[in-house]
């Protein structure tokens, strides 16, 4: 469950920072007698098979400290170990080529990796770098490579489809009055996280995987990042916890203080995960192994955040069945066909499989690396982790019965309010034509006036 999908996205980043390795080289070949074996070494997590590693490793250290070098007079790069083949003395201004190792994640055997040495003895160094360079780029599975890529933009597109969804039903919930409740601030709260989740995930996967200087120089942000994206997804997960405990305490419980419940559902939404997140965080920090990297290679310390995360999940399915059994039994109390109640009790409880998370119990294990069906799952699963909040916000926003009630009474008084604005603006033109031709009788009721008297004072003088 949350496990496998903290591993899918951990192998997108560890293929990711493969890459990354393959075209910016990490650290210098190490040369002669200066180095130590620890240092030579690569990640376990790129290595398939460790043992033949360690042969080869030995083998090489054996060649260079008994082999002597060419005395022919030429000018020779020094026989080297570069973390994946061991490489002997070349010829100035040469290049040398072996077969790619098998031994190696994601490396094509069937291609070749090369070697350059320059034409003053040295071996070539990565202009962006600066560091010695073995072209390893033909060498890796650029088709493997092309499925990870293609998952890693599932997510981004995923979470941020989410994202514009999500702000808009928050920006609804908070727009009508009527709207204020318990519930939606459950999913407010919900959809709060799916917000922060998907940020941060976007954020994470942009920044440091394919940041050869983060990955190499380990800074303090990148850690911090990491921490605090999985902090904010165990709080993801805790809130849909929260909303199946919501709904089963009004459904099973039937005098319950929505006050109370609201400030456990705070308690576990947003403190609770604090705990697993500082355990997970102090021993990650203390462990040398997995404190390196920016932390993207996969640990088995995610099972810290994995037991809280599954437990909230498996409860869920247990609230979910029994508000189903509780829904049939009203529903059997009404006397309708018996088909159609099992029909509304299974729709209604379909609707709550996005809010609480159930999808991923479906898939709860992850096929073996490098098996057939491992891209379709990556597949099905970053689709399902990165769009759940596109489903929750059409579903509980968008078509929710309440909201769009909401919309059509403000449609409605819009509507009204226009035509009463209307109505008044006709009222006062035919008014103000009213009084204009008042006015205007008036001024000729006077002028009509005037001219009688006038006309009456001319006859008299006349006579």
């Amino acid at each position: 469950m949350y496990t496998d999908n903290i591993n899918n996205r951990s192998s997108v980043n560890e293929e990711l920072e493969t890459v990354s390795s393959v075209y910016y080289s990490e650290n210098d070949d190490y040369y002669d007698n200066s180095y130590a074996v620890n240092k030579m070494e690569l990640r376990r997590d790129f290595i398939t098979d460790y043992e033949e590693y360690r042969s080869v490793l030995e083998q090489c250290n054996s060649s260079i400290h008994s082999t002597e070098p060419p005395d022919d007079g030429g000018l020779y790069c020094n026989a080297t170990w570069d973390r994946m083949q061991c490489w002997g003395y070349t010829k100035a201004g040469e290049d040398v080529m072996q077969e790619c190792p098998a031994y190696i994640s994601l490396s094509n055997p069937l291609a070749y990796s090369k070697k350059t040495c320059n034409v003053d003895g040295t071996w070539y160094r990565h202009p962006q770098t600066g560091n010695i360079w073995t072209n390893y780029t033909m060498c890796y599975d650029h088709t493997l490579f092309e499925n990870h890529k293609r998952v890693l933009y599932m997510y981004y597109y995923g979470f941020g489809i989410s994202i514009v969804l999500l702000v808009i039903s928050l920006i609804i919930f908070s727009l009508f009055r009527q709207l204020k409740c318990v519930r939606v601030t459950l999913h407010k709260h919900l959809f709060t996280s799916y917000v922060l989740t998907g940020a941060l995930w976007i954020m994470y996967y942009s920044m440091v995987p394919m940041n050869s200087d983060a990955l190499i120089h380990n800074p303090l942000w990148c850690q911090i990042l990491h921490v605090l994206t999985h902090y904010i997804t165990v709080c993801n997960y805790a809130w849909m916890f929260c909303e199946g405990f919501y709904l089963h305490a009004l459904i099973v419980i039937t005098f319950t203080k929505d006050k109370k419940l609201l400030i456990i559902c705070y308690l576990i939404g947003w403190v609770f995960p604090i705990i697993p997140t500082v355990i997970y965080t102090v021993i990650r920090a203390l462990s040398a192994e997995d404190s390196i990297k920016c932390w993207t290679g996969d640990s088995s310390l995610h099972w810290i955040l994995a037991v809280p995360i599954n437990a909230s999940l498996i409860i869920n399915f247990i609230f979910s069945i029994n508000i189903m059994r509780i829904l049939l039994s009203k529903l059997r109390s009404v006397h309708t066909n018996e088909a159609m109640q099992t029909r509304r009790a299974v729709r209604a409880t379909l609707i709550l499989i996005p809010l609480l998370g159930l999808q991923y119990i479906a898939f709860p294990f992850r096929p073996p690396p490098g098996s057939d069906g491992e891209y379709v799952y990556m597949m099905i699963s970053a689709f399902l982790v990165s769009f759940q909040g596109v489903f929750v916000s059409i579903v509980f926003c968008f078509f929710n019965g309440e909201v769009v009630k909401c919309f059509k009474k403000w449609f409605h008084r819009h509507k009204l309010l226009r035509h009463h604005k209307r109505g008044r603006s006709t009222n006062s033109r035919v008014n103000g034509e009213g009084k204009s031709m008042l006015r205007s009788m008036t001024s000729d009721g006077d002028d009509i006036k005037v001219t009688m008297q006038t006309l009456s004072t001319t006859n008299n003088n006349s006579i």
